[in-house]
């Protein structure tokens, strides 16, 4: 069947309307109806019902349309596969971040790729993880680094973990509550900070803590802008929750300080590489990932 005639096919179901459907695809309704007539006469069947308020899919058009989609989906990944196979310049890179991620990865990984292709351009885009899902499905991004726990579970996602790594409470070195152990009860007292969590870490975050039904998480501030957060933790009474790995330069300097809190357990944070699975990367994208991959286990 003629790829023509199935795009027209699903721009008519989509709009309800053959008039719709024509400036939608930049043709005058005769020849739309034409090219309509034409598939169903290949089909051996009527694929649409017409009537005085639009057009309506029959049974068999509803299947043929299905098919459709997914036959127009493989045939633009095809000619998208076969441009970059043809790519030989290094090209440019779009890449999305948690707030997280970015604080750990992505110094590392633009110094690397800037050493290493010069040329390369590079775009990033440090957001929470359900924005960047979007950009990523809308393909406005490469692929996204996110922590793993937020990941759906789709079988248009292709997901890589990364190595995992502890997360803690850090604060400013002289913090009052240095002084000794640290419970559950003042730790939800006290001016907690951190990045802007999905609903699912909120919730996860709650039961670490132990909150009582109805309980919100205390936290004071929420930004994903991650150097901002170490700074306001380094001039006050603040407590940072955050992955040890994104204050290790603050630590060895002994800015900050883990916060010793017996009874939360352990904390353990890992972060994903997601990327469409119908989608080959461009050659500039797949040696982005190379390096996140290689920073990730430094």
């Amino acid at each position: 069947m003629n790829l023509k005639r199935l795009e027209h096919l699903v721009a008519v179901a989509e709009e309800g309307s053959l008039a719709a459907a024509a400036r939608r695809v930049h043709l005058s309704q005769p020849a739309l109806t034409r090219s309509i007539q034409a598939l169903e006469y290949e089909a051996g069947a009527v694929l649409f019902d017409r009537g005085a308020r639009g057009v309506t899919l029959t049974t068999v058009g509803r299947m043929v349309t299905e098919r459709a989609r997914r036959i127009l989906f493989e045939s633009g990944c095809l000619a998208r596969d076969l441009a970059l196979v043809r790519q030989h310049e290094i090209g440019s890179v779009q890449i999305g971040l948690g707030a997280f991620p970015a604080a750990i990865l992505l110094p590392e990984l633009l110094c690397q790729l800037h050493q290493q292709w010069p040329k390369l351009r590079i775009a990033t885009e440090v957001s929470h993880p359900g924005a960047l899902l979007d950009a990523l499905r809308a393909e406005q991004v490469d692929f996204v680094v996110i922590e793993q726990s937020t990941v759906p579970t789709a079988a248009e996602l292709e997901v890589v973990r990364l190595p995992a790594g502890p997360g803690g409470v850090f604060v400013r070195a002289g913090h009052p509550m240095l002084a000794g152990p640290v419970s559950l009860g003042t730790l939800r007292e006290a001016a907690l900070v951190s990045v802007v969590f999905p609903p699912e870490t909120h919730e996860r975050l709650r039961k670490l803590l132990r909150c009582k039904p109805g309980e919100e998480l205390p936290f004071q501030v929420e930004s994903n802008d991650f150097r901002a957060l170490t700074h306001l933790v380094r001039q006050a009474d603040a407590l940072l929750l955050a992955p040890a790995r994104a204050v290790r330069d603050e630590v060895e300097s002994g800015q900050l300080v883990s916060l010793d809190v017996p009874e939360l357990p352990a904390v353990p944070m890992q972060f994903a590489v997601v990327r469409l699975a119908q989608r080959t990367l461009s050659p500039a994208a797949e040696r982005a990932v190379a390096v996140i991959e290689a920073v990730a286990r430094m």
